[in-house]
């Protein structure tokens, strides 16, 4: 049961229920909901804040529940987020002790902390994917580095130049939308849990542990900045606004040299 179930007389109506709900954009944070859970119960555990056999048995359920899925959870609209759902799960196997996780844990420090693992997460496969798309376009620039081609300003005949010249433009700009999400991944990749609701908690919390073990690179000093902050997630906006202006250039291009005007190149069939 929810702590604040004591003082609501009455149930919500289905449709303030469903409105109330943030369970379909909750989807994305479901794996990360359980690592937070499962690295601040440890070390709950670790710093014997909690009973070990309550802990444990917490840690299995959480495993159990990473085994089976997301489709194990009740996700009706009467369950307000995955916060409650996971912890309804946990609760059907081990009791009301479940509510033991939550021991110096708010449910904003909670999801300051999965944002950034998502986030962390989403961030390296996006580097991964303009490291593969780099490697692509240097490859075939090795071919083409004495095949003359026409330089443009102003989409007028101006130098000439050769297509590996063309295309490096190209890969020194996808670089630097590299760097700029590798810049901006030391910021996302800082640990908020143990601000708790803003002003941290008076439980003996270690949090050099819980960092270690969600691989974060150190921990957000100021509890109110750790669950307030969201400049992280603006500032990697910024990066892949940044990212798609070169994607677009790129594309625009090929736009223009397979029109009759230019007939440079011609897009297969698939990809028009």
């Amino acid at each position: 049961m929810a702590i604040r179930d004591g003082r609501l007389k009455t149930e919500m109506t289905d449709e303030a229920a469903e409105y109330n709900s943030s369970l379909e954009f909750d989807k994305i944070i479901f794996e990360a909901d359980i690592k937070t859970n499962f690295a601040h119960t440890s070390m709950l555990k670790n710093e014997n804040i909690i009973n070990a056999e309550t802990a444990d048995k917490i840690l299995e359920a959480l495993d159990q529940l990473k085994e089976e899925g997301i489709d194990a959870l009740v996700l009706d609209h009467s369950v307000e987020d995955v916060h409650m759902a996971i912890e309804k799960y946990v609760i059907d196997i081990v009791g009301p002790e479940a509510g033991f996780m939550h021991t110096a844990k708010s449910r904003n420090d909670q999801v300051a902390t999965e944002l950034r693992l998502v986030l962390r997460e989403r961030i390296r496969g996006i580097q991964v994917g303009i490291l593969n798309f780099i490697e692509g376009i240097v490859e075939f620039a090795k071919d083409h580095l004495e095949t003359v081609f026409i330089g443009y300003t102003h989409l007028q005949h101006a130098q000439p130049i050769t297509v590996a010249h063309h295309l490096m433009a190209h890969v020194q700009a996808l670089k630097r939308d590299y760097e700029r999400l590798d810049d901006t991944y030391k910021r996302v990749n800082l640990n908020p849990l143990g601000s708790a609701a803003m002003t941290t908690t008076s439980f003996p919390i270690n949090r050099e542990l819980t960092t270690k073990l969600l691989g974060f690179d150190g921990y957000l000093e100021n509890s109110m900045d750790g669950v307030s902050s969201r400049d992280f997630i603006a500032e990697t906006v910024f990066d892949l606004s940044c990212l798609c202006t070169t994607l677009s250039k790129i594309c625009e291009e090929l736009i223009l040299w397979s029109t009759y005007e230019f007939g440079i190149v011609e897009i297969s069939d698939e990809y028009s």
